[in-house]
């Protein structure tokens, strides 16, 4: 079990796609990830992970798409001329998956809940409970 492990969701933002120096393939970015309304101006607010990929996952990674990007968290110290450095930290990407969004007028919303529930209908639909499963 790997306790470095990271799983995000959000929209990919400053993607640079490059090669290192042994002509491996790169990618260097940032994933913009929800973080929850503003309590004072009710407006979303996102953290912005820097993120590395190489080889074939670097190829998957896609400017302005959501995306759920999973790996491991990476820090090193680049030199900047100081007397310490600067401490860098980002995600190495392992993994990566596009999301596909569905359109909101395709979406059945409960009337006070929002909560899409053609999705839930589903997913409840294939639940099936013996008594065999129940605890007592």
């Amino acid at each position: 079990m790997d306790i470095n492990q990271l799983t995000v969701t959000g929209k990919v933002m400053q993607l640079t796609n490059t090669g290192n120096s042994n002509g491996t393939k790169m990618a260097l970015g940032t994933i913009g990830v929800y973080r929850g309304k503003n309590k004072e101006t009710d407006q979303p607010e996102f953290d912005n992970l820097p993120f590395v990929a190489y080889g074939a996952v670097s190829e998957y990674i896609k400017q302005d798409t959501k995306m759920m990007l999973s790996g491991k968290i990476n820090t090193y110290i680049r030199q900047d001329g100081s007397q310490y450095g600067q401490r860098v930290v980002q995600m190495q990407v392992l993994v990566a998956y596009p999301i596909a969004t569905p359109d909101k007028q395709s979406i059945k919303e409960h009337q006070s809940t929002g909560l899409d529930m053609d999705s839930i209908d589903k997913a409840v639909d294939q639940i099936n409970v013996s008594d065999n499963d129940l605890p007592f």
